[in-house]
């Protein structure tokens, strides 16, 4: 099987607005001055130089997370060409699989470009960063939930549950007798503080709903079983700084750049289904 190294661009814009980052390390060598660039080694007659080179220590040291030594990077590149120009020599380059991966790359390849070309012509600004601090953020009241839960297998077994609390059960008790969440129900169901977007959706609306010291009156069904939820208590959460988020900030900006951009290429388009 032919493993792809490149991400094929594809319809979700948010996938799109990321793959521009990778493409730095392109731009970067293109960028150089030509007079810079000197040979370094030849391989049966091809040559590598420094630019070769600068660009493979680049584009490794940014997937590796860390500076690639030369010395070495110089070894790897000369054992890729030595690679490649046997795959050449078998014909691999022919194959009809590999010709659709080469083809695919190539054009993964342009689309980044186009890509990181109108991220850099078009960058976020500061107010539409505050913009979308003020929108996504500080509009938001956001909060944090301290609660308990019982988890059992079945909806029956979460109403017998809700019945002995109606009767004046304990739910800690009841929790680590019943509960098969063995890690919070040896607790007594207890959960400790969270915030919504940590818990699945069905739990945390759930949870929102109720007012300290309550339990769910009917059972709250998730893909883990069926909850019975009490809230213990609630709490704003002060949000991040602006300038603690700003990367992210950009980050939406140029995703919200993208899906435009993509979308005003696709209303100029003809695109038919066949």
């Amino acid at each position: 099987m032919i493993h792809k190294r490149f991400i094929p661009v594809v319809a979700a814009c948010a996938g799109i607005a990321s793959m521009f980052l990778s493409l730095n390390t392109v731009q970067a060598a293109d960028n150089k001055q030509d007079g810079g660039d000197k040979p370094l080694v030849s391989i049966n007659g091809t040559v590598l130089t420094t630019q070769d080179l600068d660009a493979f220590i680049q584009a490794m040291s940014s997937s590796r997370g860390q500076p690639m030594p030369r010395q070495e990077a110089l070894n790897t590149l000369i054992d890729r060409e030595l690679l490649y120009q046997e795959a050449l020599a078998k014909g691999i380059d022919k194959k009809p699989e590999v010709v659709q991966e080469l083809n695919d790359q190539r054009r993964s390849m342009l689309a980044n470009v186009v890509i990181t070309d109108m991220l850099q012509a078009q960058p976020a600004t500061e107010q539409e960063l505050h913009k979308v601090y003020q929108e996504r953020i500080l509009d938001k009241k956001l909060t944090e939930y301290k609660a308990r839960h019982i988890l059992v297998k079945t909806e029956g077994e979460a109403k017998d549950i809700i019945a002995q609390l109606d009767k004046g059960g304990d739910f800690s008790a009841l929790a680590k007798a019943k509960s098969i969440d063995t890690g919070s129900g040896a607790k007594g169901g207890e959960l400790g503080w969270f915030s919504p977007n940590q818990m699945v959706p069905e739990f945390s609306k759930a949870t929102a709903a109720l007012q300290k010291g309550k339990y769910t009156e009917s059972p709250i069904k998730s893909q883990f079983g069926w909850h019975v939820i009490q809230l213990e208590d609630s709490r704003p959460v002060k949000p991040p700084t602006f300038d603690e988020l700003k990367p992210r900030l950009e980050g939406v900006v140029q995703s919200e750049r993208v899906s435009a951009y993509v979308g005003t290429l696709r209303a100029k388009a003809k695109i038919e289904n066949k």
